[in-house]
């Protein structure tokens, strides 16, 4: 079952991809033990910063994507490559830019160190 923590933890790692890197709505899903639809109602709803850097595996906007306020995800090509991501005149990205799910394990270790918040608060005795 995802928690309200595990959530969390996506939020953090998508905001703190590093410029120029995009991942996928899969990795994120096994970072946290879920499945990409689930990953990609939060990444619709949860008003997460940086959403448009999810895509699908392949590396293309998903048809679903839609901004918070309802627009479509049609900038998020021109996003992506402000970002430094290349993206194909066909709207793919760059495979070799992908954080993979263990690239988002790494990523999610370092900021559990920056910022550690217990299990339960048995854990700050």
């Amino acid at each position: 079952m995802t928690t309200e923590r595990d959530w969390e933890r996506v939020r953090r790692v998508v905001a703190a991809l590093p410029e120029g890197t995009w991942t996928s709505y899969g990795d994120l899903a096994e970072l946290i033990g879920t499945g990409p639809r689930q990953v990609g109602a939060y990444m619709r709803d949860g008003d997460v910063p940086q959403a448009y850097r999810v895509l699908t595996a392949g590396g293309t906007v998903s048809e679903g994507f839609r901004w918070a306020d309802g627009r479509t995800g049609r900038d998020v090509p021109d996003l992506l490559r402000a970002d430094g991501v290349t993206v194909s005149a066909k709207g793919r990205a760059d495979r070799a830019q992908r954080m993979s799910v263990y690239d988002l394990k790494l990523l999610a270790a370092e900021l559990d160190e920056d910022d550690p918040t217990p299990d339960d608060e048995d854990d700050w005795e």
